[in-house]
């Protein structure tokens, strides 16, 4: 079985655990979307990513149908599903919203996150700010890793809920890697964890509403350049 792989077997030891076969598939489609392996603009085969994702085609389709009603995929005149196109307009939009809602939560998770979790983050990102050429899926990975300990400790599930929905849909947005960034945004996450650490709810405000900024301009400055 290849990576990324489901089998009906791990789906009924899952529904045992309340997590169905149409939700790994979800979780899967989701994964190839953000990922890039399923381009903006392209169409989904239904067939095809059966046979990849190892499920049949009936968890499929609800995770098909589930992603067309979040807007991820689209449905053409010709009834056919493709990747939504994510326009420049909605991801600045998306993150207006977020530099509201994440730094609120942000303060609220100050002082609530396990020390022993950020200690762990802020080890990795170290190391991740040392590498020579640092990875860019693993920063990717430690920046949903910080953005997501803030959501799950801000006590609000509703404004969780809001925050890694309007994340997803940012990340969709297609836009060649802001590579001066990487360090960057490696600092930004430092001083968010710092303030989450202390417990300062202003900082972690105020820390992850600059990050959101610096997001931002440095998309209109690469824009603007091309």
């Amino acid at each position: 079985m290849t990576t990324g792989q489901l089998t009906e077997q791990d789906g009924q030891e899952a529904d045992g655990n309340g997590k169905g076969l149409a939700n790994q598939a979800y979780d899967a489609l989701v994964d190839l979307i953000l990922s890039r392996e399923l381009k903006q603009g392209e169409q989904v085969q239904e067939r095809m990513l059966a046979q990849r994702l190892g499920v049949s085609r009936t968890p499929l389709r609800e995770a098909m149908h589930r992603l067309e009603g979040e807007r991820m995929l689209e449905r053409k005149s010709n009834n056919r599903l493709f990747v939504r196109q994510v326009t420049l307009q909605e991801l600045m939009e998306g993150l207006y919203i977020r530099r509201m809602l994440e730094s609120d939560a942000a303060g609220r998770a100050a002082g609530n996150v396990p020390a022993d979790k950020l200690a762990d983050l802020r080890k990795r990102i170290e190391a991740l700010m040392n590498m020579d050429s640092p990875a860019d899926p693993l920063h990717q990975q430690l920046d949903a890793e910080l953005h997501g300990l803030i959501a799950e400790y801000c006590g609000n599930e509703l404004l969780a809920s809001m925050i890694a929905n309007l994340r997803q849909k940012t990340r969709m947005f297609s836009l060649k890697r802001l590579e001066k960034r990487m360090v960057p945004v490696c600092g930004e996450h430092m001083a968010m964890i710092d303030a989450l650490a202390r417990g300062d709810a202003e900082a972690a405000s105020a820390e992850t509403m600059r990050h959101i900024d610096n997001i931002r301009q440095s998309i209109i400055d690469k824009l603007s350049g091309m």
